[in-house]
């Protein structure tokens, strides 16, 4: 790919005490053909007064500050997008961080590999001072629609934007309506994107993932909302990629899974959420040791089952 310029949108909501550290590691990547867009949706902190102090930096090409709250991410991942030049786009939340290298690594990975659309590192997940790091392994390309079917039906396996870049054309070739979604418009995002071509995962830890206690996300989770929308997801995807049973399986086995560790606002939205996802054709579902063998198989092989 040599160096093809990155458009970095920081997209800003109330998270000043994050965002000098933010910035700062996106204008002090060792990969320098970037430019950096700004977006602020009307916070109400003091981080208008952080952004000014950039305002002047040769890296950075547009500071907009929304008039209104829009109350979506996913709207100001649309707008960053569409104002960006670059080929490549990557998305730095403003409460994340990232390595120096993080650019550097992943760009030069890239390149190692054809029709990649996608590629994302390894994530360390932080709650305060307390650092969850995963194992580093060797980077891993799969084929995007192979990827949809046999991990992106379970879940949305890219977590974390701050760790992700991808390709600006093939974000003119998606549909938009993910910016609708209240939690899971990433989730169906990325599926949209990973049908256009390889998916790259770079197995080093390069990207910080805050975790924050009563989060928009976390709050969307306890209301149930996350859980719906994620079923809504998963039937996109099985009606568009048409997911045999053990495919279908897996994906409710693992979603149960996951929503049985939800703390929700009230035992009635558990409720709803079970009878949604409980539906009677799925009798079988793997054990979690299977959950775990497939999971361990993607990892050390490379096999996607």
């Amino acid at each position: 790919m040599n160096t093809p310029l990155v458009s970095v949108i920081i997209p800003n909501y109330n998270h000043a005490q994050y965002l000098e550290k933010r910035i700062d590691t996106v204008l002090n990547q060792t990969y320098q053909n970037i430019e950096v867009i700004i977006l602020d949706d009307k916070s109400t902190d003091n981080s208008l007064e952080v952004i000014e102090k950039y305002r002047n930096h040769p890296k950075v090409a547009q500071i907009v500050v929304n008039e209104q709250n829009t109350g979506s991410p996913f709207k100001q991942w649309d707008k960053g997008i569409n104002l960006a030049k670059g080929e490549l786009i990557w998305i730095a939340e403003s409460d994340d961080y990232n390595e120096l290298t993080f650019l550097e690594e992943l760009i030069t990975e890239w390149g190692k590999h054809k029709d990649v659309v996608v590629a994302f590192s390894n994530y360390v997940q932080f709650w305060e001072d307390d650092f969850l790091y995963p194992k580093e392994r060797k980077s891993q390309c799969f084929n995007g629609i192979c990827f949809i079917k046999n991990r992106m039906a379970r879940g949305c396996v890219i977590v974390n934007a701050s760790g992700t870049i991808f390709r600006k054309n093939v974000y003119s070739n998606i549909r938009k309506d993910f910016i609708e979604y209240q939690s899971a418009g990433d989730y169906l995002f990325w599926t949209y994107l990973l049908a256009h071509g390889n998916v790259l995962k770079v197995n080093k830890n390069l990207t910080y993932f805050r975790k924050i206690t009563g989060s928009v996300t976390s709050s969307k989770e306890k209301q149930g909302i996350t859980a719906l929308e994620d079923k809504k997801i998963l039937e996109y995807i099985d009606a568009t990629y048409h997911l045999n049973h053990f495919q279908r399986s897996f994906a409710f086995a693992q979603k149960l899974m996951q929503f049985s560790l939800f703390k929700y606002d009230n035992e009635e939205i558990r409720k709803t959420i079970y009878e949604r996802w409980d539906e009677p054709y799925h009798a079988w579902r793997p054990s979690r040791f299977f959950l775990w063998l497939s999971g361990s198989l993607e990892r050390h092989f490379g096999i996607l089952i």
